[in-house]
């Protein structure tokens, strides 16, 4: 065993005991009180400002992030303990286990020149681990409570898995401009119920696009976001240093400034005290 293995080891052993003190006697209300559908939600919250920390490109901030996310898994073992004698050690055979079974390309007798072919090996893979379980719809176990963008790229991927997809992406692009002519038809008759049926359609079409270009949506769409606060921040500051508010200046005089908010270069993001 390696030095830094058996200091992770007793990393994890004093963090065991300090939560076991915490749910012990005596211990916090707080974390006596929590269970593992707690634990999961917390998990989904560190694990985007991880995400946030990552897009910073704070390192510092990362690994704090890190270890949040660390804390929450073993704090979900423990709980899981609390059910059931599940070794920890034993999750993690598992899962390496999977890992080196999902890639016969490296592990086993097969090849993959490139990333869609090592995904094609991904899914095959998981297809053959399906087949030895009771019979499940395809989709069923795309997890329900999954952000909505999120689950429907996963529902996307799924389905594709079988074969259900667009030859080309051209065929995507045009399904997406069918959806917002379908809407346009809408907006004239004017049917509210149908208007978000469209919109719903242009969103679920939009990230099925995202799909096919190997694109993670949700990741674009924060990045959009930010791009537009970070405009609109400018266009803020250019109406105040000529004297105006927002809300008494026209529509084209907004526009002439935010068209001058395009042009100039981002601002660098200031570095967080850690």
């Amino acid at each position: 065993m390696e030095p830094s293995d058996r200091a992770i080891g007793r990393e994890i052993a004093a963090l065991r005991k300090t939560l076991r003190t915490l749910r012990g006697p005596g211990g916090c209300p707080w974390d006596r009180e929590r269970d593992i559908d707690d634990m999961i939600s917390y998990l989904i919250e560190e694990s985007y400002e991880l995400l946030q920390a990552e897009k910073g490109k704070n390192w510092r901030h990362v690994e704090e992030e890190l270890g949040d996310v660390f804390f929450i898994l073993i704090f979900i073992h423990e709980l899981l303990l609390e059910k059931r004698d599940t070794p920890l050690a034993a999750i993690v055979a598992r899962a390496h286990t999977k890992i080196v079974t999902r890639h016969p390309h490296v592990f086993g007798d097969t090849t993959a020149a490139n990333s869609a072919e090592s995904t094609a090996e991904w899914e095959r893979m998981k297809r053959s681990e399906k087949r030895k379980r009771p019979a499940q719809g395809i989709l069923s176990d795309v997890p329900a409570k999954l952000p909505p963008l999120r689950r429907a790229a996963a529902v996307q991927k799924r389905a594709a898995a079988t074969g259900f997809d667009w030859p080309d992406r051209a065929g995507v692009v045009d399904k997406l401009r069918e959806e917002i002519d379908e809407l346009t038809a809408e907006l004239r008759r004017g049917t509210r119920a149908r208007i978000k049926d469209e919109v719903g359609d242009i969103l679920f079409t939009a990230v099925n696009l995202a799909r096919y270009l190997d694109v993670d949506p949700e990741s674009v769409l924060e990045g959009a976001t930010e791009k537009f606060v970070g405009r609109f921040g400018e266009v803020e500051r250019r109406a105040k240093r000529n004297g105006k508010k927002l809300s008494s200046m026209s529509l084209d005089e907004m526009e002439k400034l935010w068209q001058k908010s395009k042009s100039r270069k981002p601002r660098r993001a200031a570095k967080k005290r850690s």
